[in-house]
């Protein structure tokens, strides 16, 4: 199987954020897509071994901060090679709060979304969120994971759904 044929699908790259016991926290994250218009219905994919994974399970709530091609990179690395268990990952990044969860302020849009379903995999938890809220931040082209990968040389963290290791 050539595994590099699983990187023509089209992803994004994201900031999945929620709270910690009232401490923003998050993860980069790229596989996140609309399900449904209405209700307008979001799915995304969090490793079971990242702290976010289970905040947004005790929370019941998550907001998508859609990153875009002029988005600093260190907000990657931050989201993506740290853990929220053990560093405070906004400490760098003051999030602005929409329908109060925490957003990255350098990202294109957002989108808030209450929990209302998830199915489990052997290695990933797929959040089905209902829509709340959602807006444009700024005018900017939404990163894609080929950007990510072919102009900022971006790497993927051994947590993401698309890693594949050397």
């Amino acid at each position: 199987m050539n595994k590099s044929a699983l990187y023509q699908l089209s992803y994004g790259v994201y900031v999945v954020s929620t709270w910690d016991k009232g401490r923003a926290t998050g993860c980069t994250a790229n596989s996140a897509m609309q399900i449904t218009s209405s209700p307008a219905t979001i799915a995304v994919s969090i490793n079971h071994d990242n702290y976010t994974n289970q905040c947004i399970q005790d929370t019941g709530k998550f907001a998508i901060s859609i990153l875009g091609e002029h988005t600093d990179p260190g907000v990657i690395g931050t989201f993506g090679f740290y853990s929220g268990r053990d560093t405070n990952k906004f400490e760098k990044v003051e999030p602005v709060m929409k329908e109060y969860m925490p957003v990255v302020p350098d990202a294109c849009a957002y989108i808030v979304c209450n929990v209302i379903d998830k199915m489990e995999t052997s290695s990933h938890t797929v959040f089905l969120g209902e829509v709340v809220d959602a807006d444009v931040l700024k005018k900017d082209d939404p990163m894609t994971y080929a950007y990510y990968h072919n102009v900022i040389k971006g790497k993927s963290p051994k947590n993401a759904p698309t890693y594949q290791g050397e």
